[in-house]
């Protein structure tokens, strides 16, 4: 038996912000970054949750265990009802690592967490997965649990519509991948493919007229539709070696997990279509959906989808390979064997439609080099 879980209730729409009145009164603890705080969204977010709010703003990019720490110090004296997340991929993680820590310190707010991504990216509003970075090893945590699926996502397209270029680009590549990935894993089933689909159309369609129009309010919220949509099939159906390598070079290098999936996956599709016709055919069927081919040439199909990822990427203004982000080859060639280590023994991988080899990992790294 496959199970198939919606576990977060979603809601949508340019006034989703407003259904934060709710909480209005009740002890919060808002979760964001430093940058985030001096904004007007924030200031929105904020009178709506007056008057009992403490305000946690030290999230930094790919959150620690440092970090993580700080926070929950801040949210056992809190003491909340309800936890509010204001922000992209990392401040959702950690509010829902702070979360998880409390509740297993015996405390947690009742109402649980409430999310509002402000980037169309990590997913991470409707699914049980956190990433933590140890800055001791460097090595990404994937955190599995069902204490980390959200109660609630506000999906509101004006929290997105500022958004930079550049981020925009990086989160955009993120949801595709999460979208490729789940719809080709093991974990695959027909409720999975039927969102993974929807969203990889979605993402094809909008991601770059929101990369040349940020203030484009229908791509923004197809876009951000098209985000929880595959994150709704990730968080099912699981993910695969692209956000293994991916979590693997992050922890090492300074590059945008979002990047490094735009530089991965095209070569993750051509060696898993090579070694697996069901994968072969799902990807060249993404063709079809997208455009991108026609005919029944599985071969050419798989071609075609790659090109067509590959020149999505080059339109964003996204680098192929880790040099053209400012990484020295010398640098990744040193670190290898310990990255497809890192990789091997990542949560995402036992989901990869192709089990893969120590080596195999490597081959696909020096392509990025």
């Amino acid at each position: 038996m496959t199970t198939f879980l919606l576990n977060t209730e979603i809601r949508f729409g340019p006034a989703a912000l407003n259904e934060l009145a709710e909480f209005a009164g009740s002890k919060v603890l808002l979760v964001t970054d430093a940058f985030l705080a001096t904004t007007d969204l924030f200031d929105v977010v904020h009178t709506l949750l007056a008057p009992r709010v403490t305000v946690f703003r030290d999230v930094e990019p790919n959150p620690t265990v440092a970090m993580i720490g700080k926070g929950v110090a801040c949210y056992l004296s809190a003491d909340p009802d309800v936890v509010v997340a204001l922000g992209g991929g990392s401040v959702i993680d950690a509010a829902k690592a702070m979360h998880k820590a409390a509740l297993a310190a015996g405390y947690g707010a009742a109402r649980g967490l409430v999310v509002i991504p402000t980037t169309s990216g990590s997913g991470s509003e409707v699914t049980s997965y956190a990433v933590v970075t140890d800055e001791k090893t460097h090595a990404k945590i994937p955190m599995v649990s069902p204490d980390l699926q959200p109660a609630i996502a506000l999906l509101d397209p004006r929290a997105v519509v500022g958004c930079p270029p550049r981020v925009t680009a990086d989160s955009g590549m993120d949801v595709l991948t999460h979208a490729v990935e789940a719809y080709v894993s093991t974990g695959a089933s027909d409720f999975s493919d039927a969102c993974a689909e929807k969203a990889v159309h979605l993402l094809c369609a909008n991601l770059h007229r929101c990369y040349v129009r940020g203030a484009d309010v229908e791509a923004r919220e197809r876009m951000h539709n098209g985000s929880t949509l595959a994150a709704m099939a990730f968080n099912n159906a699981g993910l695969g070696i692209t956000h293994s390598l991916a979590h693997a070079l992050g922890g090492h290098f300074p590059v945008a997990h979002g990047r490094l999936n735009a530089m991965l996956l095209p070569h993750v599709m051509a060696y898993n279509a090579e070694r697996s016709e069901r994968a072969a055919r799902k990807y060249a069927w993404l063709g079809h959906l997208t455009g991108s081919s026609s005919g029944n040439n599985v071969k050419a199909g798989v071609v075609s989808f790659i090109a067509a990822v590959d020149k999505l990427r080059a339109s964003l203004d996204m680098p192929a390979r880790l040099s053209e982000a400012g990484i020295p080859a010398q640098d990744v060639r040193g670190k290898l064997n310990e990255l497809a280590a890192q990789a091997m023994g990542d949560g995402c991988t036992p989901a990869n439609p192709v089990a893969p080899t120590h080596d195999d990992l490597v081959a696909i790294l020096r392509q990025v080099l």
